[in-house]
C-alpha cells in the first residue's frame, strides 16, 4: 500500500494519524528503540522529514505506536 501525492494529509498539509501509523507499521514489538522506528518508517517509504523527526526525538525508545504519534504530531 502506498500513499501517493498528498494522501494522508489534512487541509493544512499536516500528516494525519492514519498516515503516522502507516509507516512504522512493521515494528514487531514495543518498546522499540527510536533507531528501529526510524529505520522501519524509512523502509516503508516514509517522508524524509518524518524519519528525521523520529531520529531527533528526545526519547531513546518508544513504549507504543501511540507514543510515536505523540512525538511526531505538531512537529511535521
Amino acid at each position: 500500500m502506498s500513499l501517493p501525492g498528498d494522501a494522508g494529509q489534512d487541509q493544512g498539509g499536516n500528516l494525519e494519524a492514519s498516515t503516522l501509523q502507516f509507516y512504522p507499521r512493521d515494528i514487531d514489538s514495543f518498546p522499540a528503540q527510536k533507531e528501529e522506528v526510524a529505520s522501519t518508517a524509512e523502509s516503508n517509504g516514509a517522508p524524509e522529514n518524518m524519519v528525521n523527526q523520529i531520529s531527533n526525538t528526545d526519547t531513546e525508545h518508544f513504549e507504543s505506536p501511540e507514543e510515536v504519534m505523540q512525538a511526531l504530531q505538531g512537529r511535521l
